[in-house]
């Protein structure tokens, strides 16, 4: 097979996700389960061709119809196995896959599938068939597989988000319409294919279904791109600010389900901005009841412990600045002592005539007087 016909049979379906995957606005899955969920999707179709062979000689054996036939083959087993595979294998890598956050996730992975199914699909079409089957399924096949996918992602998410919120109901129907949908689509547009290749209806319908087809599947990406949420109950900020920082993973950062549950919370989060704790820690922010906690700026802290700033502490332990220390204890800066007691430090020379009977109060020379007094001549 030529480097052309394999260009041919690829390149369609590589722009229909890249159109998809750049309309996410907000946090891009990551590369590399993309990647996962083509060649998982492209694997499906071997099971997928195993299982239709059989359903065809099993239809064969019936006393019908060829139309009828064709109908019971289209929608009982082609739409059946072709879709059961896209479904299972996507809802297998990314139910409870921590990159499953956001309402646009869903699409773009069900996409990833359909896609990776559709372009090893083509390359055996395009193989046999050459560049005319290329560029024929390359407007009818491969938008089919992309319409199918979006359907199927925008149903699967709304399932997800359900199960988030504890709606067991909710979840098990989205889940089951992410899956029925798209096999009658399926079904649909295979039948008007085959019927119109037989010339049981006119081909009006084909390019009928087709419309359809274009326009549900624009619209359904530009309106999910546009509605785009979190889905798992968590709100919007934890994808951003000092929260990445937190729980960062390569790529992504998120608060995820099976971290402790913080019940003062975060912004955004029953609780506001408190830590409500005793003995904890918050920085620049008024933390007042607990003792022998530690806070930070200009805040006040009434019970015993460390505070630095312009603040006024009544209580004994240590304070720095342009403080009152009414108390025992140390003060350091332009602070008033007024304790009763002996200076350990001596000075030779006399400052002035004054007269210390008992106690002792630093005029800022350091000087000891002791506690018989001083004589006013420069000696003890």
């Amino acid at each position: 097979m030529s480097r052309i016909l394999i260009i041919i049979a690829v390149l369609p379906a590589l722009i229909l996700l890249g159109f998809i995957y750049m309309r996410d606005r907000k946090e891009k899955p990551p590369v590399k389960l993309m990647v996962l969920l083509l060649a998982l999707g492209a694997g499906t179709i071997i099971p997928a061709a195993i299982a239709e062979f059989i359903g065809q000689l099993i239809v064969a054996q019936t006393d019908t119809d060829h139309q009828t036939m064709l109908l019971v083959l289209c929608f009982l087993v082609i739409g059946i196995v072709e879709e059961l595979g896209k479904y299972l294998v996507t809802v297998c890598t990314t139910w409870k896959s921590r990159e499953f956050q956001h309402s646009y996730d869903g699409v773009i992975y069900m996409v990833c599938a359909s896609l990776g199914f559709a372009i090893l699909e083509n390359i055996l079409y395009v193989a046999s068939g050459g560049i005319g089957t290329g560029i024929l399924r390359a407007f009818t096949a491969i938008p089919l597989h992309c319409t199918v996918g979006v359907i199927m992602g925008a149903l699967y998410a709304k399932g997800r988000e359900a199960a988030y919120a504890g709606d067991r109901v909710g979840m098990i129907g989205f889940m089951a319409w992410a899956y029925i949908v798209p096999v009658f689509i399926h079904g649909l547009y295979d039948y008007l294919v085959m019927a119109a290749s037989y010339g049981y209806i006119s081909e009006a319908w084909v390019f009928l279904i087709l419309g359809v087809m274009y326009v549900l599947s624009i619209f359904l990406i530009f309106y999910c791109s546009a509605h785009d949420r979190r889905i798992d109950g968590r709100p919007e900020t934890a994808d951003y600010g000092m929260y990445r920082m937190d729980f960062r993973r390569p790529g992504r950062g998120y608060y995820y389900p099976d971290q402790p549950d913080y019940r003062a919370g975060y912004p955004g989060y029953p609780g506001g901005d408190t830590y409500g704790q005793a003995g904890g820690y918050m920085q620049n922010t008024n933390y007042t009841p607990y003792n022998g906690g530690y806070t930070q700026g200009m805040n006040q802290y009434p019970g015993n412990g460390y505070v630095q700033g312009m603040n006024q502490y009544p209580g004994n332990g240590y304070v720095q600045g342009m403080n009152q220390y009414p108390g025992n204890g140390y003060a350091q800066g332009m602070n008033q002592y007024p304790q009763t007691g002996v200076n350990p430090y001596r000075q030779q020379e006399n400052p002035g005539s004054q007269n210390y009977s008992q106690s002792y109060t630093s005029n800022g020379t350091g000087t000891d007087y002791g506690m018989t007094g001083y004589n006013g001549q420069g000696q003890k």
